[in-house]
């Protein structure tokens, strides 16, 4: 039997493990570092095992109850014996919320001019504001705009059987009682504003071909929008959207990179071309980063409510909605049973907005349906830690109404509304938010924070060290001038602008190595694809059919390419350009010991003019033979034979005999290579268009540079010059010393305050 104690702080990604009070080895895999939990506590009992050499533990967590539920899940499904489990309760993240709105007041009231500028007032908003993110996605039919209505407990989003979003919406919290909107053109230029937005307003928005994106403000209400800046995101269907850039937008969103949340609304029917592309790039994405990964998808098997008996348990529905996405390569997904439909049905009939009667009656009887068959309590089958699914059944105890004989009312809207697996749904998005969103942004807050602190603070030590020295003041004050002399000439710049010119030639190089990377890469998966026509020749109707898969491949995978072109293009500029910036910073602080702060931008990508869909072969231009081929039996009736003909009274009624039709024939190779050509084109395209765009980027930079250093240098000098009125006002030096020691024990203070935030 080993003790086993963990320690896990989710805001500073620690965790310490001690073995019988004892930390591990220096080699050992229990020691983790600047990892989240979630990313590798899948392993945890395998490397306890190997560490130990034992299966019976006894456990003591000190973390949140988030994470606790987490390892408890784990060690459940393990195969340890664990006598002992036990929870030392960390600080939640609602403790450090208020801390963070403490500090900032007192930064604000502090003796420092330098953090009451507007730059940290707006660089704090930005962090505490934070857009999360929760990516709705789904193939056409699913429900996907009827879910977000729910979820809005209004009717706002186009909702009908047949596929209708066209357009990407993003719905931020603003906690707002109606919503206003924004509306775009694919070259996101604004072109309409409603400030106040209607559902007719969105179906004739949505049915406008000008219409791209449309940017919404107003109430989600199951999340404040002061705990987090949730945006909904709905977007089109794989074969419905208007503008190439969605797809784009996608796979991005689906991609392991993505820190969203995604919600994929799938129904009863399996198994189409598009359900089985989005599950790939979703399984694909679910391979890194361990139980964070797994967390970020929350699958929704949507209308679950016209279930009837006839269909089977349910459960033994979803086992097979867990073996399908298995079969996808997504091992135990984040399950949810729900009726968006009947959820938002209920909801506008509590808020008194749904007139129509018809409504009104349907969704009685589904009120009625879901209450009196346990077998649709969708809440109970949600994927939801133990501690969830007890708040949720503490709601369904208080809305639950009993007749005197002890019964369930059946009537009962609030308890269906429960049933319907939508508060569940809302449930783990809240759930993922606190987890992950939070504790992130908790962690951006006080970086915020901590950077602008140690700015002044080493100012202010400069200035405490002159006025010490207030002796030697002539040769600091000389010092100083020769150091802004330095500057103002632009040696130091031009010396570096040449450096910044020779790095970002080389960027150019290793782009374009990189972009013949990825085209190889996307050159091997046609090729595959084409290898599989090659063959003999085939009849023209196949040839169609087979020309309509390779047209399908192809569009799907233009916005793979331009995502992972865009991955490598940006990823050589950025990080050479950031590593450039910070050199010159540590060159600047190495001669004034006075950090100084900026960054670069890199514009997003925007270069793919070609695109690898405009393929289709003509086939007929392919015909090689025309053949006669078999084509059935065909019956002949015997004309001749009548009563009044006594000689054809023995002859038979009639015969059959063989058909013939003309078949026009391809060659399979020709109708692979009429194919591949096109594709071969454009893909070429796409590369030269990205190595272009890598080389515009880097010329770019180098502009940038020359504003970021002349900025820098800017600050750097009227910094100097205040050092140097502290150099030469010997008389005051007592004062100032004084001064800056009082100011230097207020930044020590608040400093312990600012780092006490991530301690839990």
């Amino acid at each position: 039997m080993k003790n086993i104690a963990i320690k896990y702080n989710p805001y500073k990604l620690e965790t310490e493990i001690k073995i019988d009070n004892k930390l591990p080895k220096a080699d050992s895999n229990l020691l983790k570092s600047d990892i989240r939990l979630q990313e590798w506590i899948e392993d945890l009992p395998k490397i306890l095992v190997e560490e130990c050499n034992d299966l019976n533990f006894d456990v003591e967590f000190f973390g949140t109850q988030l994470d606790f539920e987490d390892m408890k899940e784990v060690f459940e499904s393990s195969d340890l014996t664990i006598r002992r489990l036990n929870h030392k309760p960390a600080k939640e993240t609602k403790d450090k919320e208020k801390l963070i709105s403490e500090v900032f007041k007192e930064i604000q009231e502090g003796p420092f001019e330098e953090l009451k500028a507007p730059a940290l007032k707006k660089a704090f908003e930005q962090a505490k504001n934070n857009e999360f993110e929760v990516d709705v996605v789904a193939t056409m039919s699913a429900g996907k705009s009827t879910l977000i209505n729910a979820l809005l407990q209004t009717k706002l989003m186009p909702s009908k059987q047949e596929a209708c979003t066209a357009i990407i919406t993003r719905i931020k919290d603003t906690d707002s009682e109606t919503y206003q909107a924004k509306v775009y053109d694919d070259k996101h230029e604004l072109i309409e504003e409603l400030p106040i937005l209607s559902y007719a307003d969105m179906v004739r928005l949505n049915s406008d071909e000008k219409v791209s994106e449309i940017t919404i403000l107003g109430d989600i209400p199951f999340v404040i929008a002061e705990d987090a800046a949730l945006v909904i995101v709905d977007t089109p269907g794989p074969n419905n959207s208007r503008d190439p850039q969605h797809k784009k937008r996608q796979v991005e969103m689906l991609s392991e990179s993505s820190k969203a949340l995604v919600l994929y609304i799938m129904t009863g029917e399996r198994g189409t071309d598009d359900d089985n592309l989005l599950l790939r790039r979703v399984s694909e994405s679910m391979k890194v980063k361990g139980k964070q990964s797994k967390d970020r998808f929350i699958f929704v098997v949507n209308k679950l409510d016209g279930r009837t008996k006839d269909d089977g348990s349910l459960e033994t529905f979803l086992e097979d909605t867990k073996k399908y996405l298995q079969n996808h390569g997504i091992e135990n997904p984040n399950l949810f049973p729900a009726s968006a439909l009947t959820a938002l049905n209920i909801r506008l009939l509590e808020s008194g907005e749904e007139k129509d009667e018809d409504v009104i009656d349907e969704t009685e009887t589904k009120v009625k349906k879901l209450n009196r068959n346990e077998e649709l309590y969708f809440d109970q089958f949600a994927t939801l830690p133990a501690s969830i699914k007890r708040k949720i059944s503490d709601n369904l105890s208080s809305v639950v109404q009993l007749k005197e004989s002890g019964g369930k009312k059946l009537n009962n809207p609030k308890e269906a509304l429960i049933h319907s697996g939508i508060p569940s749904i809302e449930a783990a998005i809240q759930q993922y938010v606190e987890k992950y969103a939070k504790t992130a942004k908790i962690k951006n807050i006080v970086d915020t924070f901590s950077h602008n602190l140690e700015e002044v603070g080493a100012f202010e030590n400069a200035k405490k060290e002159l006025a010490a020295a207030h002796e030697e003041s002539e040769r600091i004050s000389h010092q100083i001038k020769e150091l802004q002399t330095k500057i103002s000439d632009g040696n130091e710049a031009k010396k570096f602008i040449d450096k910044v010119d020779d790095q970002m030639i080389k960027v150019g190089r290793d782009a374009e190595d990189a972009v013949d990377n990825v085209i190889a890469k996307f050159q091997r998966q046609i090729t595959k694809q084409i290898d599989q026509f090659r063959g003999q020749e085939i009849d023209i109707d196949q040839a169609e059919a087979e020309a309509a898969k390779l047209e399908t491949f192809s569009r799907n995978l233009q916005p793979e390419l331009e995502v992972e072109l865009d991955k490598v293009v940006i990823n050589s500029v950025r990080s050479t350009s950031e590593t450039l910036l910070e050199e010159y910073r540590n060159k600047l602080a190495a001669f004034t010991e006075i950090h100084v702060a900026d960054g670069i931008k890199i514009e997003p990508l925007k270069l793919m003019e070609a695109s690898i869909t405009d393929n289709r072969v003509n086939v007929e231009d392919l015909i090689c033979d025309t053949t006669e081929e078999e084509d059935g039996q065909e019956y002949v009736k015997n004309n001749d034979k009548a009563w009044y003909k006594p000689w054809t009274w023995l002859q038979e009624q009639g015969y059959y005999k063989t058909k013939y039709k003309t078949v026009q024939k391809i060659s399979r190779s020709e109708f692979a290579q009429e194919f591949l050509t096109p594709v071969q084109e454009n893909l070429n395209t796409n590369a030269t268009k990205a190595t272009i765009y890598a080389k515009e980027q880097s010329t770019k930079v180098v502009a940038d540079f020359k504003k970021k250093i002349k900025s820098l240098d800017t600050v750097l000098v009227d910094k100097l010059t205040k050092l140097d009125d502290y150099a030469k006002s010997g008389n005051l030096a007592k004062e100032r010393m004084k001064e800056s020691q009082k100011k230097l024990a207020w930044l020590e203070a608040i400093n312990q305050k600012v780092e006490s935030i991530l301690e839990i």
